[in-house]
């Protein structure tokens, strides 16, 4: 089935912004406007970047709605890029306390979700989001009537996975990173930048003090990842801006295993043994009380 644009990101320049308050200011008023899905300012380098509607707005009215805003915004590349979607099927697990068109306006409404279909003699629901503005869980959240159906969702969905490392719309930035003596170094830079919004993996090399990080620049910049890897005590460079490419064949496999979010799952997967077995193991590399 070919894929719709239900979606695309656009980055205008903005001139004027003084403070945090012209930001939120910005953000406030923009995310509220018919079509826009998400929207992130940036003070320092002066931009704004859009998710929003092909069908309900244009980069030059998105240009429009700032500039009325009393600030100075220019479109260098009109050119929007389309953001990667997700189909989320939903079917009713218990008997609905509300009605169907409820259902259906609710889901619109919701930020990120940019299409509803609803069959109710099929007790179903089909819903299209934008997955870097709102997760599967929170569509599931709001309809409780309604849970994720696994089994469609892997058929449908599976084989597309598979290949899809990186996303659209996602970039890939090589760091320099200063000041990194042990593994704990690492763990605590992948741990710290990780957790961030818009960081889809991480991986921190020692031996080349280096970081490789694949992120959705339309929820957090490059800028903004260096300044959280300084803020755990390493400096950091950016080696070269980061671009919209597919990763090579070795970037890939770095990366696509890459624990980012929790270690949880690799420590289930370790198997267990008798209480009453004891392993010794030498283990080189250790420089402090942190990496013990």
């Amino acid at each position: 089935m070919e894929p719709s644009v239900d979606a695309n990101s656009i980055t205008i320049t903005v001139e004027g912004m003084t403070c945090i308050s012209c930001v939120r200011t910005i953000e406030q008023q923009i995310g509220k406007v018919n079509g826009v899905h998400h929207i992130k300012v940036s003070l320092e380098e002066k931009s704004a970047t859009i998710i929003y509607d092909p069908k309900l707005q244009t980069p030059k009215t998105l240009q429009e709605a700032i500039d009325d805003m009393g600030f100075d915004a220019l479109l260098h590349n009109a050119n929007p890029l389309p953001v990667l979607t997700n189909t989320v099927f939903l079917t009713v697990t218990a008997p609905l306390t509300l009605p169907w068109d409820h259902i259906q306006s609710t889901l619109l409404k919701t930020k990120g979700v940019t299409g509803v279909k609803i069959s109710p003699q099929q007790r179903s629901a089909v819903v299209t989001i934008i997955p870097s503005v709102v997760s599967a869980s929170q569509i599931v959240e709001l309809v409780p009537d309604l849970s994720l159906d696994m089994g469609t969702q892997e058929k449908k969905s599976g084989a597309c996975e598979e290949h899809s490392t990186p996303q659209a719309g996602e970039v890939m930035l090589k760091m320099k990173v200063e000041g990194m003596t042990c593994h704990s170094c690492t763990s605590t830079i992948e741990g710290k930048v990780g957790k961030l919004q818009g960081v889809q993996r991480i991986k921190v090399s020692l031996d080349n003090q280096e970081a490789t990080i694949v992120f959705q620049p339309h929820l957090i910049t490059a800028e903004e990842i260096k300044k959280q890897i300084e803020a755990v005590g390493f400096p950091a460079f950016i080696k070269k801006q980061p671009k919209y490419l597919k990763l090579g064949a070795i970037d890939v496999e770095r990366l696509k295993n890459t624990p980012v979010k929790s270690s949880e799952g690799s420590q289930q997967k370790s198997p267990s043994y008798p209480s009453d077995s004891t392993t010794m193991f030498t283990i080189e590399g250790m420089h402090c009380k942190s990496c013990v």
